[in-house]
C-alpha cells in the first residue's frame, strides 16, 4: 500500500511538472490578414506569345500558361449588379512558358528557352447595367515586362508603363440572370508604346460564375533582341493570345 501510494504521488508530481512545462499559445487575429474569396476574380489558360516586328529580324515565339488574379476593391464594397455599377480591381497577370522558335546563338552561346511576361496594375470601370444590356467605361493603369528566350521588351527599362482607356459591353440573351456575354476592349491610342487588346467572356457555368475566356493583346516598346550587342534597342511589339477559364464576380 505504501509503495502504491508513493507511486501515485510520484506520478502526480510528474504530471504536474509536465503540465507546468507546457506552453499555451494564444493567436491574435488582428495581426493576420484574412482574404474573402468573393473579393477575388481571375483566369487561367493556355497562351501563345511573341516579340516581333523588330526591323527585319525573325519573331521570337513562345507558349505556356497564363495566370491572372484580381482583387476587387470598390465593387466588392458596393455589391451592386444593376443600375449604376462599378467593376474595379488590382490585378497581376503572369505568363510562364518556353521558347517555341528555334534558339538563336550569340557568339556561339544559344539563347535561353525560358520565357515569361508580367503585367500588373489597377483598372476601374463604371457604367450602367440593365436586364439585358450593359455598358461600362474607364481606365487602366498598368506596368509590363516580358522576355521571350533571349529577347526582352522593354529593352532598357525594367517595366514599361501605360494607361489605356477601357470599355466593356454586356449582353444577356436569357437563360439566367448571371448569363452575361462580356466584351472588354482597351487602347491607349498611341502608335509608339501602344497598349491595346480585347477579351471575350462567355458563361460556362453562369450560376457558379465560370466563363470561357479568350484575350488578345499587343504592347509596343523598345526591344533588346537576343543577337544585339548591349545597349542596342529597336522598336518592336509583344503579342499574346490566351484561351482558358475565367472565374469570379462580374462586378
Amino acid at each position: 500500500m505504501k509503495r502504491a501510494a508513493l507511486g501515485f504521488v510520484g506520478l502526480a508530481l510528474c504530471g504536474g511538472m509536465d503540465a507546468q512545462s507546457q506552453k499555451v499559445t494564444v493567436y491574435d487575429a488582428s495581426k493576420y490578414i484574412l482574404i474573402d474569396a468573393s473579393f477575388l476574380r481571375g483566369s487561367v489558360g493556355y497562351t501563345t506569345f511573341s516579340i516581333g516586328d523588330v526591323d527585319t529580324l525573325a519573331d521570337r515565339q513562345g507558349s505556356g500558361v497564363d495566370l491572372r488574379i484580381e482583387s476587387r476593391i470598390v465593387s466588392a464594397i458596393m455589391q451592386k449588379e444593376e443600375g449604376f455599377v462599378i467593376a474595379d480591381a488590382f490585378f497581376l497577370d503572369l505568363t510562364l512558358g518556353g521558347l517555341s522558335s528555334e534558339p538563336l546563338t550569340y557568339y556561339k552561346d544559344p539563347e535561353s528557352r525560358f520565357s515569361t511576361a508580367m503585367k500588373f496594375g489597377y483598372s476601374f470601370l463604371a457604367g450602367y447595367s440593365g436586364e439585358h444590356f450593359g455598358v461600362l467605361g474607364g481606365k487602366s493603369f498598368e506596368w509590363f515586362s516580358s522576355s521571350v528566350g533571349g529577347t526582352s521588351l522593354p529593352g532598357e527599362k525594367l517595366f514599361i508603363g501605360s494607361a489605356p482607356w477601357m470599355m466593356r459591353l454586356e449582353l444577356r440573351p436569357g437563360f439566367s440572370k448571371e448569363f452575361r456575354i462580356m466584351l472588354t476592349g482597351w487602347d491607349n491610342f498611341k502608335v509608339q508604346n501602344m497598349t491595346q487588346g480585347f477579351r471575350v467572356d462567355i458563361p460556362f457555368l453562369p450560376e457558379k460564375r465560370f466563363f470561357i475566356t479568350y484575350s488578345f493583346s499587343r504592347i509596343g516598346g523598345d526591344v533588346a533582341y537576343t543577337t544585339f550587342n548591349n545597349d542596342q534597342y529597336a522598336p518592336g511589339i509583344f503579342t499574346q493570345h490566351m484561351i482558358g477559364l475565367r472565374f469570379g464576380s462580374i462586378y
